[in-house]
């Protein structure tokens, strides 16, 4: 691509702010992303003496984000992150052998993570409804993944000449069915929290609770902008790299919010102010690490919930 009037190629640059920009973005959000996983499992040895479902599932997206940085990385030293004036033919071909792996990771690691946000609604409550509902979630985001991860690496295999468009249009269908799955997990719980023998504080705390898994919406949809803007630009080698900061962010977040969401354990034994039950009367009992848990039971929901 030859390069606008007033600039020059430089095929041999060093990185850029943008790269790194990402860098630094990823480097933060995975030190927090670290961190909280880490008090997920001291809460799991230490308080509550077992390992929980969506910990492991969780640890397994942590561990793809990983990979997905890698990648990430590993495409910097082929353009990404540049304009694409700055990239010769030979670092561009290179580019496309490593964005399908790149590509790949980013589409697997969201809904890894879903899974663990919906392993923790399902054990809540055991209403055969809630039930059925986090199964069908469970399935149709799956489903999705699993369809755009056989397109990418078939019909819109970057290593084929003439897939931009069908890869923009796979990174269009993954970012709105994304947001809509989060909008999904987000409403699943209601009807539970709507029946709980609750103050209206506490109910709203359960809620904001729950719906800590799927906070990384608000980064879905910010990030919406700049995958319709690549169907736009000639400048793929950047638009992808900011776009790519954005995808960082959130699925980062996303590793933060499904560990912040079963933090009640935590919460209880050394944050008591913040407890979920701190509105009730005190109780002269000190909470500890061998204290039972909390539990209560909605109404007409059949079925007894711990939370």
């Amino acid at each position: 691509m030859p390069p606008p009037d007033g600039q020059e190629s430089h095929f041999h640059e060093p990185y850029n702010s943008l790269q790194t920009g990402t860098v630094i973005a990823f480097g933060t959000t995975y030190l927090i992303a670290t961190l909280f996983l880490a008090f997920r499992y001291f809460q799991a040895f230490k308080l509550i003496k077992k390992i929980e479902i969506d910990l492991i599932i969780i640890t397994m997206s942590y561990g793809v984000a990983l990979i997905y940085f890698v990648t990430m990385v590993n495409l910097m030293d082929y353009g990404w992150g540049k304009h694409m004036w700055n990239v010769n033919l030979e670092d561009l071909m290179e580019f496309n052998k490593g964005l399908l792996i790149n590509t790949l990771t980013y589409l697997i690691c969201p809904c890894i993570t879903k899974m663990a946000i919906l392993s923790v609604l399902y054990q809540i409550n055991p209403a055969t409804m809630c039930r059925y509902l986090v199964v069908a979630a469970t399935v149709a985001i799956f489903a999705y993944t699993l369809t755009l991860c056989i397109i990418t690496g078939g019909p819109c295999n970057p290593l084929h000449a003439g897939t931009t468009v069908c890869l923009e249009n796979v990174a269009l269908s993954q970012a709105v069915l994304n947001i809509a799955s989060d909008f999904a997990v987000i409403a699943i719980p209601i009807p539970t929290i709507h029946g709980l023998h609750f103050s209206t504080k506490q109910k709203v705390t359960v809620g904001c609770l729950l719906a800590l898994g799927s906070g990384v919406i608000i980064c879905s949809i910010a990030r919406l902008p700049y995958v319709l803007l690549l169907g736009k630009t000639t400048d793929t080698t950047y638009t992808e790299a900011i776009l790519g900061v954005w995808s960082f962010i959130e699925v980062n977040l996303g590793i933060i919010c499904a560990c912040a969401m079963q933090f009640k354990r935590l919460i209880a034994i050394y944050l008591p102010r913040l407890s979920l039950f701190s509105s009730r009367s005190p109780s002269p009992t000190k909470l500890t690490a061998g204290t039972p848990v909390n539990r209560f039971q909605p109404q007409n929901i059949g079925g007894q919930h711990s939370y």
